[in-house]
């Protein structure tokens, strides 16, 4: 396992599109360019999983679609766009390789973060590079401390996705020393990849590649206007994101996190289902003549995890235009929604999970070998699900709470 350093590819700034050209994107389009980019990415997925890290080609194809202006505000030349629009882009690419989706979506979705930072930091972001590329990192917090004119950061962190192609990392972190049987005060940073180290440690037997590499700061400065030290936007709007008339920048900035994480998730069990949908024609049962296309129990199977996927994608769905509306409650209702729509995004996960058990548990031994796109999907499937949003018991045991009056027993969500 090494933990050596790995290059992070920045990208050079005429890699992004034009002002014409982003003025030319609408949701149809948005679309249609994802689904023709969708065969480079299934083509290159197993390329990227033993490189763990996303395939330059097929990352630079989601570059020019336009996929990473879709959060980006209009204000900004971006498109602003409601969640459905993201739904929409981001499930044929999750079908064909869902570890570089998972990045992907990461990357797009950290644009919403910046429209809560002061108009500076928006300034000097879009006005310059179109969008932000930024992986975000959580805990354990890193530390900043305050300085002249700004802060100096020090940390590591785990699970950096997209940092491969970042050219900013967001991360939490402390402000300040913390203090004995506090919670510490917390902000959340935006460092140039500049001063980012990845290390070269991302082996999993899932969601490889993502590339999720640990990330290295040491003594980093920032200006202030990037460091966000009021923590309101984790339930919605804050007086910076309330400029940009798009309703999208009131969704809850923790909901969000797992909002854009939950998506490839889904894309992933529906590119699975279409794979075992096409091969159960051809295949029959070993020692038989009988074609597994035929077969009561994988009709059974199948129609099954359909249904059950279907169900996830309007649970999404349905959340996330919940999460929107949420921002303009008062703050103890919006506690009450925020837990339920924690609860939604982990439950169409486990939804997503079991409808890929479904379909392995009837597709026989050969799913398995290692050439089979099968069990690369199966295998991000499971790591994509493991994400620690996405633990059921968790969340239902908060939403429980909500139900009956009591307080929240966690610090975020």
């Amino acid at each position: 396992m090494g933990t050596d350093a790995i290059k992070i590819r920045i990208a050079a700034d005429n890699d992004f599109l034009d002002p014409a050209e982003v003025a030319a994107l609408n949701p149809a389009t948005l679309r249609e360019r994802t689904q023709t980019i969708a065969p480079l990415l299934r083509e290159r997925a197993a390329k990227a999983e033993r490189e763990r890290r996303p395939d330059t080609e097929a990352w630079a194809a989601i570059r020019r679609s336009g996929f990473f202006y879709v959060f980006v505000p209009q204000a900004f030349g971006g498109m602003g766009a409601d969640p459905d629009v993201f739904i929409d882009a981001a499930l044929p690419l999750a079908k064909a390789d869902p570890g570089m989706a998972w990045s992907a979506c990461f990357i797009a979705g950290h644009n919403h973060a910046v429209a809560h930072f002061p108009e500076p930091a928006q300034q000097e972001i879009w006005g310059k590079r179109g969008y932000i590329a930024a992986a975000a990192v959580a805990f354990p917090p890193g530390q900043a401390t305050k300085v002249d004119g700004g802060y100096r950061i020090t940390g590591t962190w785990g699970w950096a996705s997209g940092i491969m192609d970042a050219d900013h990392v967001m991360a939490v972190v402390m402000l300040g020393e913390p203090v004995p049987d506090e919670q510490p005060a917390l902000g959340l940073a935006i460092i140039s990849t500049t001063d980012v180290t990845a290390r070269d440690n991302w082996h999993m037997a899932g969601l490889a590649s993502s590339g999720s590499h640990d990330v290295v700061i040491e003594d980093a400065f920032i200006p202030d206007h990037h460091m966000l030290t009021d923590l309101t936007l984790f339930s919605g709007h804050n007086e910076f994101s309330r400029r940009h008339s798009e309703p999208v920048f009131g969704f809850p900035f923790i909901s969000f996190g797992a909002f854009i994480a939950v998506v490839p998730l889904l894309g992933a069990a529906m590119g699975l289902l279409d794979l075992h949908r096409e091969a159960l024609p051809g295949r029959t049962v070993k020692g038989t003549q009988s074609p597994l296309g035929e077969s009561a129990a994988a009709h059974v199977r199948l129609g099954r995890a359909d249904v059950v996927l279907d169900t996830a994608e309007q649970l999404i769905r349905a959340a996330a235009r919940r999460a929107v509306a949420a921002a303009s409650l008062p703050p103890s209702e919006q506690l009450q929604v925020r837990a339920r729509i924690k609860m939604e995004f982990a439950y169409a996960a486990q939804l997503c999970r079991d409808a890929a058990r479904l379909m392995a548990d009837g597709a026989g031994s050969s799913i398995y070998r290692t050439d089979h796109p099968f069990q690369r999907i199966f295998r991000d499937i499971q790591v994509m699900g493991s994400h620690a949003g996405f633990d059921l018991d968790v969340a239902a045991e908060l939403h429980g709470r909500m139900l009956l009056g009591m307080s929240s027993n966690m610090m975020l969500f």
